[in-house]
């Protein structure tokens, strides 16, 4: 038990880290020393151990231990080396581990000369004695009950290399988040107001860049993976990432305010207590269970539903409660001094990033609230978009204006550079009709993020802005004439190919070349030619342990104006019957017989940790009824079916299910029926065309470049700080 072992000796010394920590803040200067050593010795002890737990756990999944459920769960002997990596996050209790290290190299970091002060440094290590207990009670360490050859496997679905990028990067961002919390609560209880806003910023912008890099890397991810909705589908699980990254843009532009307008400093506070218990309830939504009716990416409770609420509530609290009660002391003054200044531009985009994250949140809140009112719901897809599109326009004029008005009231921008403006604004409404966008708030948006662009390119090659600021502003702009594009743009048709015939579709010439395996023998390609140039593209389908298809990727042709979208539509063959929808308390009729899906039936979870779910269907044919119970076994999040057979004769696999909807698919195959033949040269498939795609992931490395570059930017300025003896480390 050297894994458990080394989580409960590191959540005892964090405490006793917290506790020497505290009281260095509180005793008199000639013994605070002696309390802050000891309070960073005992930290940085219990990150050793954490690093002790994280090591064996990768130990025993590259060694093949089956005995431990969570190596079973997730693994098995044939999974390649990169996955086996990404496996140690791939469930839970790992990702929770995963979590725990970047928090504890972090606070590692904190430790170091210019020092976090003591404060600081007791309320970062309770937020780690926090994940610990997460830990401990979702140990990945548990063992199974009898010992096994060989473990589960790794979801197809899983078995992608961008599983090996996304998590980590996107809970560097979770960990970040953390620090500036942690300097925020220090700086009320000390009533130091300003000198934690230059340390907290790097870390601020380091979140920013890293939230948002995790975001897009699992857009692409979900773009280049059929079946996801394109790269963003509103999914509450995508969301609760979504909003802490929008609340960190507002902290950030608040940050930056803050340090020509100390007025700022109380929106400072509200953006950073607001910004961390965010990604604590993104986490209560993601592991509760509370979103399995409406997420794909969320299933049922795992285990720390409860302790992950009362945490969301206890932290919330208490922060926002002292928050109140020391408003009164904090610095107050105009936030900008008038509306033609560059103060006006930060805070009205700090006011549009918060007040687009209310909306999300209140719709990806939509389930719990209306769960607790007896009657879950979720708010759809048009939600969203219509609530998103004016706060677009405010967006791109907001970066249109800040470019071109100075500090105060002194610069207004010239006739010249407006002029300039107006016509990459007339530019952008050409573009717009070019791609068919008529819709007034649509042009609207491209119009305005092409006159943003220019204005921004102007600021940061005049210095007016920042270059790091001028990237991640471009790249804000970049990507709002992507999405509009390739959004309300999309043109898609379901066509059927045969095989070696050129055709025309979308105005692009495809052959469907035909069909083959995949290497290993663990799925299937689809090979096409595309384009004059007969670019070879290929689509995927992953199958899983039992042979039925488990994750599908399309195949994408890519060009510089837009992308074709190959996706095939499963089809019908000797093996696999049609895939059915069956609606709960709807009879569907197949082939002479009269399937009814009842409904759903938790049955709990098994030894290995996975939880399974029956699916109660009735079958009727001939006069005679039979109920039968093909069951889905959830593995972090997807599901694997089982095949049953009723009255003797009819086969039903369960392939896929919709709580929300009440909906269950299944593959239906009568094995007495007359044999048929498939026209294997012929694959009818869903071709989709997306204009100017390529500007959604320009625009989004743009964003995670900028922010990056702007931490860098003001860690070198703060380190600087403290060498001249300016900053709060100096002085303690």
């Amino acid at each position: 038990m050297i894994g458990y072992g080394a989580i409960v000796l590191a959540l005892l010394v964090t405490m006793t880290a917290a506790v020497c920590s505290g009281a260095a803040g509180m005793v008199r200067k000639a013994g605070r020393q002696s309390w802050e050593q000891n309070g960073r010795v005992c930290y940085q002890i219990s990150a050793g151990l954490i690093g002790i737990a994280a090591v064996y756990l990768l130990y025993l999944i590259l060694g093949n231990r089956f005995e431990y459920a969570y190596v079973f769960g997730y693994t098995s002997r044939d999974l390649p080396l990169a996955y086996k990596f990404s496996a140690f996050w791939a469930g839970q209790e790992g990702s929770f581990l995963l979590w725990l290290v970047f928090h504890a190299v972090f606070g590692l970091l904190l430790t170091r000369k210019p020092a976090a002060p003591a404060g600081t440094m007791a309320v970062y290590s309770l937020l780690q004695a926090v994940l610990l207990i997460m830990l401990l009670v979702k140990s990945p360490f548990m063992m199974l009950a009898e010992p096994r050859l060989d473990g589960a496997g790794l979801n197809p679905l899983l078995q992608d290399p961008w599983m090996v990028i996304h998590p980590p990067v996107l809970f560097l961002g979770y960990a970040a988040l953390a620090v500036p919390f942690a300097y925020a609560i220090d700086g009320m209880l000390t009533g130091k107001h300003q000198e934690w806003l230059r340390p907290a910023a790097p870390w601020a912008l380091f979140a920013l860049s890293t939230l948002g890099a995790g975001m897009f890397i699992g857009g692409f991810w979900a773009y280049k993976v059929l079946g996801w909705g394109g790269y963003w589908a509103w999914d509450p699980v995508e969301n609760s990432s979504l909003v802490p990254w929008l609340a960190a843009g507002a902290l950030v532009h608040l940050l930056f305010l803050a340090k020509v307008r100390p007025g700022a400093v109380k929106a400072v506070y509200a953006g950073v207590i607001c910004s961390f218990s965010l990604v604590l309830y993104g986490t209560f939504l993601t592991r509760s269970g509370i979103l399995s009716d409406f997420s794909t990416h969320s299933f049922a409770d795992e285990g720390v539903g409860g302790l992950l609420g009362l945490t969301v509530l206890v932290v919330a609290f208490l922060a926002f409660a002292l928050y109140i009660a020391k408003l009164p002391g904090m610095p107050s003054g105009e936030l900008y001094p008038g509306l033609a200044s560059r103060e006006f531009t930060l805070a009205l985009t700090a006011l549009l990033l918060a007040f687009f994250g209310i909306l999300v949140f209140v719709g990806m809140s939509t389930p719990l609230v209306t769960m607790a009112f007896g009657s879950p719901k979720s708010v759809g897809s048009a939600f969203y978009n219509n609530a998103a599109l004016p706060l677009a326009v405010a967006m791109a004029a907001a970066l249109t204006a800040g470019p071109l008005l100075g500090w105060g009231r002194t610069q207004t921008g010239s006739r010249k550079q407006y002029i300039w403006l107006a016509l990459f604004f007339l530019g952008g409404l050409l573009l717009a009709g070019s791609l068919t966008l008529y819709r007034p708030l649509i042009m609207l948006t491209v119009g305005l993020a092409c006159a943003a662009t220019a204005a921004n390119v102007y600021g940061a090659y005049t210095r007016k802005i920042s270059v790091a600021a001028g990237f991640s502003h471009i790249g804000v702009t970049v990507m709002l004439v992507g999405i509009m594009a390739s959004g309300a743009g999309s043109q898609s048709a379901v066509v059927t190919l045969i095989q070696g015939q050129s055709q025309t579709i979308l105005g692009e010439r495809v052959i469907f070349a035909g069909t083959e395996p995949a290497a290993g023998g663990a799925g299937f390609h689809h090979t096409f030619h595309a384009g004059l140039d007969k670019t070879e593209v290929r689509s995927l389908t992953k199958l899983n342990s039992q042979g039925a298809p488990a994750a599908r990727e399309p195949g994408i042709y890519r060009t510089l104006l837009a992308d074709m979208y190959i996706a095939p539509i499963p089809q019908e063959d000797a093996d696999h019957g049609p895939e059915l929808t069956l609606v709960k308390g709807q009879p569907f009729t197949q082939e002479g017989v009269d399937l009814t899906f009842i409904k759903f039936n938790m049955a709990g979870m098994d030894g290995s940790g996975d939880v399974r779910v029956q699916a109660i269907i009735e079958v009727a044919a001939g006069g005679q009824t039979q109920e039968v119970r093909p069951e889905l076994t959830n593995r972090n999040g997807y599901i694997v079916g089982s095949t049953v057979k009723a009255l003797d004769r009819y086969v039903l696999h369960i392939t896929g299910l919709k709580p929300g909807e009440g909906k269950v698919t299944v593959e239906f195959k009568d094995e007495k029926a007359a044999p048929h033949t498939v026209e294997l040269e012929k694959l009818e498939a869903e071709i989709s065309r997306k204009p100017l795609i390529n500007l959604v992931w320009l625009g989004a490395a743009l964003i995670t470049a900028g922010a990056g570059w702007a931490a860098f930017n003001a860690l070198a300025g703060y380190n600087r700080q403290v060498n001249r003896g300016q900053g709060p480390a100096a002085r303690t």
